[in-house]
């Protein structure tokens, strides 16, 4: 199972128990629990056009730093592109859980420290020759991450300095708003059908719920990505700005959703997210099912090694 569970809370309940994390009705679920521990700095920040913060602890995948106006910032940190490996995956949700029950901080700026890329999304290499209980361990620690930022009581907004391919969109879609670096050459989508996996409906919902369904549809089929511009278009992102300006944007978009009682605000979250969170919740085993089922094909194997391969020969060719 994953890390710690979400602490989203309204009105100052908890509902870190009501995530029932698959330990029956699944002969792929694990009840295996692991976390990690939170690294923040109390150190106040200025913002400038590099932004840059502190490095992130030893062994680490991610930079979380206090911010002003009970912010707090947690940055990927993880190169070449961020990927969602099952380490980062733990992380992100216990530091999610632990920043939700400090009720220090209301919001969440989720941004990269590597440059020209929020994050490539799911780690494939975690996919590709991997025992069905690997699989299970590693998706229900993606189940738990979406379902601890998805339905945290925090305000949450995406700096997304580069391209959000696949999972790397989940992460900005889940967030209550999104601002994109305006480059054409960055691309954002749910791009898995791309690499012969298919984004379960918890998944698909997210870009339903942004462009409606006709036109999620097209874009889930194809696993098409976009640029900035078409994302700010179709709704995919609700902002775009130059790099130097990217995180300004980011925050105040935060300081606003910050200015409305938080009570109030984390309740009408919870009131447009808990159908979605819930839909999940109710068949997290058979999702997990699905998901291992699907990646243990032998046909989406061949598929997942022969692109990895030509990522390999991408990589060998470039340097």
């Amino acid at each position: 199972a994953a890390a710690a569970a979400a602490a989203a809370r309204g009105g100052g309940t908890t509902l870190r128990a009501s995530l029932r994390i698959p330990v029956l009705g699944s002969r792929h679920a694990s009840s295996v629990l692991k976390a990690s521990s939170l690294r923040v700095w109390d150190q106040s920040a200025t913002l400038s056009k590099d932004r840059t913060l502190c490095s992130p602890a030893p062994g680490s995948s991610l930079v979380v730093h206090r911010e002003k106006e009970a912010m707090a910032a947690v940055q990927f940190s993880s190169p070449p592109v961020n990927a969602l490996s099952l380490e980062l995956c733990r992380e992100l949700t216990s530091v999610i859980a632990e920043l939700d029950a400090d009720p220090a901080i209301d919001g969440i700026l989720l941004g990269s420290a590597v440059p020209g890329i929020f994050s490539a999304g799911l780690d494939l290499r975690a996919f590709h020759g991997a025992s069905e209980d690997d699989l299970a361990e590693y998706w229900t620690a993606v189940q738990e991450m979406w379902l601890t930022l998805y339905t945290t009581r925090l305000a949450t907004v995406a700096a997304v300095n580069g391209h959000a391919p696949a999972g790397g969109c989940m992460l900005a879609l889940s967030c209550d708003e999104r601002v994109m670096v305006d480059s054409a050459k960055y691309r954002i989508g749910l791009s898995e059908t791309q690499v012969g996996i298919v984004a379960p409906p918890w998944l698909a919902s997210l870009l339903v719920d942004v462009t409606g369904v006709r036109r999620a549809y097209r874009m889930l089929l194809l696993g098409e990505l976009v640029d900035p511009q078409e994302a700010l278009a179709r709704g995919i992102v609700d902002e775009v700005a130059p790099l130097y300006q990217l995180y300004g944007a980011a925050e105040r978009r935060l300081s606003t959703l910050l200015q409305v009682p938080s009570q109030a605000r984390s309740a009408t979250k919870q009131q447009f997210r808990r159908a979605s969170a819930d839909a999940l919740r109710d068949r997290q085993s058979e999702d997990l099912d699905e998901f291992v089922n699907m990646v243990s094909r032998s046909d989406v194997q061949a598929f997942l090694g022969k692109y990895l391969e030509s990522l390999k020969k991408k990589h060998d060719n470039s340097e």
